[in-house]
This record gives C-alpha cells, sequence and structure tokens, in this order.
C-alpha cells in the first residue's frame, strides 16, 4: 500500500492565499506602472514591520497609563505573540497588516493615491485590532494578573491560594505568519486550592517560553516566601496546600540549562512521551 505525503492543515485556505497573491502579481504586471514594481513586496514587508513597531510602542504607553497590577509593580510579565501564536483572532490582525502592504505598494507602484489611502486605513486597522486583542499577563508581590482584550476584565489570583503551578506547551495546528503551520505554543496553569484551574492566555513557545517561565519562576519564589514567613509567624502552612518547592529566578549562567531543557521537553512530546503538562486538564477559557 502507497503512503503519500500528509498535506499541510487547511490546503483550501493556503491555496486562496497563494491564487491572491499570483492574481495581484499578475494585474501589477499588466497595468501601466508609474514606479517600481519593487514597491509591492516592499510595502508588505514594511507595513509588517511598521504594525510592529507601532504596535510595541502603543501597548507600551498603554501599560504604562493602565497596568495589569494595581498598587503594586509588576515584577515580571508575557503578552501573546501575535505573528507567532495561530488562530483566528491573530491571523485577522497579521491579514490586516499585509492587506495594507499590499494596497501601499499597489499605490505607489501604479501611482495611484486613493490606494495608499486605503493601506494606511489597514494599517489603523491592524493597531485597532491588536490592541482590542491584547492578552497579557503580569505578576507582582501578591497577585497574579491577567486580560483578555484591553478594556476588558482584568481577572486576578491570589498567589497564596495557588495550590501549584506549571507550564503547558503543545504542539497545535493553524498557521502563523512566523511559522506557517509548525507552531508550537505554551502557557501557565495554576491549580487552586480548592482544585479548579485557571489557564493564563498562551503564546509562541519558541519565543515567549523564558517570559512564561520567568513569570512561573516569580510566582514560585513568592510562595517559597511566604511559607517562610508564615511559619515564622507560628502559622504554619496550610494543611491542604502541597509543599511548594523551592525555586529561584534563572541566573544568567542557567540560561544554557535551560535551553537544553526546553529540547527535552519538545523531544519527549514528538516521541509521545507523557509529561505533567499533558497530564493536566485544561478548563474552558473564562
Amino acid at each position: 500500500m502507497i503512503t503519500l505525503p500528509s498535506l499541510p492543515r487547511r490546503p483550501a485556505a493556503l491555496a486562496a492565499i497563494a491564487a491572491a497573491i499570483v492574481a495581484i502579481g499578475l494585474a501589477v504586471a499588466l497595468l501601466p506602472a508609474t514606479h517600481s514594481r519593487w514597491w509591492l513586496p516592499a510595502g508588505v514587508v514594511l507595513s509588517i514591520a511598521a504594525h510592529v513597531l507601532l504596535a510595541r510602542a502603543l501597548k507600551a504607553i498603554l501599560a504604562s497609563v493602565s497596568p495589569l497590577a494595581s498598587g503594586a509593580p509588576e515584577a515580571a510579565t508575557y503578552e501573546r505573540s501575535v505573528y507567532g501564536t495561530p488562530g483566528r483572532n491573530t491571523l485577522e490582525i497579521a491579514g490586516a497588516a499585509v492587506l495594507s502592504g499590499v494596497l501601499t505598494g499597489t499605490g505607489i507602484t501604479l501611482g495611484a493615491g486613493w490606494a495608499v489611502g486605503a493601506g494606511f486605513l489597514a494599517l489603523v486597522v491592524a493597531l485597532a485590532l491588536d490592541v482590542q486583542r491584547w492578552e497579557r499577563v503580569a505578576a507582582s508581590a501578591d497577585w497574579v494578573w491577567f486580560q483578555r482584550g484591553y478594556g476588558q476584565k482584568v481577572h486576578q489570583v491570589a498567589i497564596d491560594n495557588i495550590r501549584d503551578i506549571s507550564i503547558h506547551e503543545d504542539d497545535v495546528g493553524g498557521f502563523s505568519m512566523r511559522h506557517g503551520t509548525h507552531n508550537r505554543v505554551c502557557r501557565l496553569n495554576l491549580r487552586m486550592a480548592d482544585k479548579r484551574i485557571v489557564a493564563l492566555p498562551k503564546t509562541d513557545a519558541f519565543a515567549d517560553l523564558d517570559d512564561v517561565e520567568s513569570v512561573a519562576n516569580h510566582i514560585r519564589t513568592r510562595q517559597q516566601l511566604m511559607g517562610e514567613l508564615a511559619a515564622r509567624r507560628g502559622g504554619g502552612a496550610r494543611p491542604e496546600a502541597d509543599p511548594v518547592p523551592a525555586a529561584e529566578p534563572p541566573a544568567p549562567d542557567d540560561k544554557a540549562m535551560l535551553r537544553e531543557l526546553k529540547k527535552l521537553r519538545r523531544a519527549a512530546s514528538k516521541d509521545g512521551v507523557p509529561t505533567l503538562q499533558s497530564e493536566i486538564r485544561r478548563p474552558p477559557q473564562p
């Protein structure tokens, strides 16, 4: 029996995207060009770069104006990557940025001012969608904060109410601008004292796993410190809570060890070896 190679997921969507790119290229090649046709690919690259830089600056301003943590500084943070996390919400943002580049490049090539204006409008739409769907996590001294969408409800979890914490990594389908169809996401799972599991926003494991681990290490360090303070005061630890292993923020010399740990974790998931993270049942999103 002949086994055919597996086709990429969502072949119809990929074929439609390829056909649209070819059609736009042929249309630009046939129409009289006022400027160089190299403005079309250059416009796409410049538009994506402009979106990344402007979105980063805008989020930094919004984070300083309205931080997640109230009344305490944010010790560790991470946020969802738009171009590295697959999903409809992120793909629509990236698609608006690409459309902005196509329109702007086409307008410059053909000397059509209306197309350039439409490209700038598409860039504004991409920025608006990015902020509206902004998912971020922050940890302060006593709380873990997370939000799914700027202006939406900010959820907070008391660190002393967390039973244990784990990092969940998983290979997922879908399409992202950074990794195509080969995507891997990670997130923090918090198991509370009442056995509930709180799943924090997910992000690109290839680029943002260090930030996720920094938040996890901060929470574990605070739990250890709270346990030591409770023991000194004679209160002791809660009998129903599991002992929290001692953890310290990784030193610069430990970065190589963390990279090797990531490689072993990914190799174990590819070989089908069950891990602690894979055994955690992910609850519905809050």
